[in-house]
């Protein structure tokens, strides 16, 4: 059989034909999109034409104008559009600080800036205890203090001597001679020497335990006590109680004992004292104190037994328990550099009740003066 073809019939064949290998070559030239392309565009389909708008700008063909790019294109729509919706992400060391907190190197309304403490006003005593107060390092205090009292009992109206002065403290612990810590930040109305131990410790409120010695009282120093016994020598455990009413009034309250047996029974002291920081490198505290003993005590130190009448040439005297000794003075503080502290004190004491009266007393009232230099690291 065979196929004959009029002119039109063979326009039209080759019509179709034109028309199929124009299709064939634009899908070679465009292959079909991915799946994910796919995803992409339909993706982008859903975008508001608000959205497509601001993406497709003037450097941008519509799709409209290119229908054959609408598939390949998606992809970077889809992503244009994100960029443009999606605030940029603030790195942490330049976010901007919160409402509720003033940016670093400002300080917050209402608040005001600390200014660090000098080197002198950390070294004085402090009435309160430092921010560093649980410091662990061995604390060490050495120094010589000059020191006149007055001579109650002997011919001279003043007994001169010159005394160390050191203290040691760890932690808890603490050692003084010559009341050495009284340097170390607690004031210098602090007369105990020995070990101590800080029991209760608050902002406002100490308790120690410590161990003092008592030297006592050789009669074969003074020529008028002659015939009267000796006060002997004896360790009393001293419990002692510092309360601060304020940043510059200090209450104390003292109680020691003889624990040796030796016949020196007890005394109590209170202080109350006011601290006046003149400057930020010396300080001035004023005081005054009163003490007190039982009848063992007031023997010991006042009273003159039958035995000793004859030897002595004074009459039996037997006091009893009660206030003997009132005082009042000043001390001053202060720092020359980081490690040199210079400190001296002016006190005037008078006695009471049977002290003053007892046979052995010459005189009833007196003054003392320290002055003294020490070093502590």
């Amino acid at each position: 059989m065979s196929l004959l073809f009029t002119p039109s019939s063979r326009l039209r064949w080759f019509s179709v034909m034109a028309v199929g290998l124009g299709s064939a070559s634009a899908a070679l030239a465009n292959p079909p999109p991915s799946p994910e392309q796919g995803v992409a565009a339909w993706l982008a389909t859903l975008q508001r034409p608000s959205d497509l708008g601001t993406v497709a700008s003037d450097s941008q063909p519509s799709v409209a104008s290119q229908p054959q790019e609408a598939t390949t294109g998606a992809p970077l729509l889809l992503a244009q559009a994100s960029a443009a919706t999606t605030p940029e992400p603030i790195a942490p060391d330049t976010a901007a600080p919160a409402a509720d907190q003033p940016a670093a190197g400002e300080i917050a309304p209402g608040t005001e800036r600390r200014r660090p403490l000098p080197w002198a006003y950390e070294t004085l005593p402090q009435p309160f205890p430092r921010d560093n107060q649980r410091d662990d390092r061995v604390q060490v205090l050495v120094g010589v203090a000059a020191n006149t009292s007055p001579d109650f009992f002997g011919g001279a109206q003043y007994h001169f001597a010159l005394k160390p002065v050191a203290a040691l403290q760890w932690g808890r612990w603490r050692f003084s001679v010559g009341g050495g810590y009284g340097l170390m930040g607690q004031g210098r109305r602090d007369r105990g020497s020995g070990a101590q131990a800080v029991l209760r410790e608050t902002d406002r409120f100490n308790l120690s335990l410590s161990l003092n010695i008592d030297r006592g009282r050789d009669v074969a120093e003074t020529d008028r006590l002659r015939g009267v016994p000796d006060v002997p020598a004896t360790l009393r455990a001293r419990l002692r109680a510092r309360y601060y009413l304020s940043d510059r009034w200090t209450a104390v309250l003292a109680a020691s004992q003889d624990i040796l047996g030796k016949g020196r029974g007890m005394e109590m002291d209170a202080w109350l004292g006011y601290r006046w920081p003149v400057s930020e490198a010396t300080r001035v505290d004023f005081g005054m104190g009163a003490s007190w003993g039982n009848s063992q005590f007031m023997r010991s130190q006042y009273g003159v037994p039958v035995s000793a009448t004859v030897a002595s040439g004074y009459p039996a005297f037997r006091p009893g328990a009660g206030l003997y000794q009132t005082d009042i003075g000043v001390d001053v503080a202060h720092a020359l550099s980081r490690s040199w502290v210079l400190f001296g004190g002016l006190h005037y004491s008078q006695l009471h009740g049977d002290a003053r009266r007892s046979p052995l007393t010459l005189r009833a009232n007196g003054v003392s003066a320290t002055i003294g230099i020490a070093w502590r690291n």
